[in-house]
């Protein structure tokens, strides 16, 4: 479990199979609520939002945390991740027009941010389905409905 602490950093805390283990304090400086994804077994990436209005991420590796990762964009929203096979990571933010974009990991290097297009007046949902070969996106319009692009 990952949080935004009161002090704007982040914390983590393990089901380790039989108790919690305690709080952890793992840094940076957060203005969204984190996001965390698996895409394997002791895998787990960490995206949030700093006050530079980019995105950073932190990953587990099964052993130790990596140290903050700057992915940049212009973010106007908490980012959300999703992962549909093995090494790969796809995450999704609102930026500055309002548009849903689009940033990916494919096993060796982040792609460019790709603009979905829409107009976002919520923070993006990003959820995966076993089989579908790229997430499905989700986000309230400025018609106050949900849209949804897969």
């Amino acid at each position: 479990m990952v949080v935004r602490g009161g002090d704007n950093a982040l914390w983590h805390k393990a089901w380790n199979g039989s108790s919690w283990t305690l709080w952890q304090h793992l840094g940076g400086a957060l203005t969204s609520s984190p996001t965390a994804v698996s895409w394997g077994p002791n895998r787990i990436d960490v995206f949030v939002r700093a006050p530079d209005n980019a995105l950073w991420h932190k990953g587990w590796n099964g052993s130790s945390w990596s140290p903050w990762g700057h992915l940049g964009g212009a973010l106007t929203s908490g980012p959300d991740a999703a992962s549909w096979t093995a090494g790969r990571l796809d995450v999704v933010v609102r930026g500055p027009d309002n548009a849903v974009w689009q940033k990916s990991w494919e096993g060796s290097a982040w792609s460019a941010w790709t603009s979905l297009g829409g107009f976002a007046t919520s923070d993006p949902t990003a959820v995966s389905r076993q089989g579908r070969r790229r997430p499905e996106v989700l986000v309230r319009s400025a018609d106050n409905a949900l849209w949804h692009k897969a």
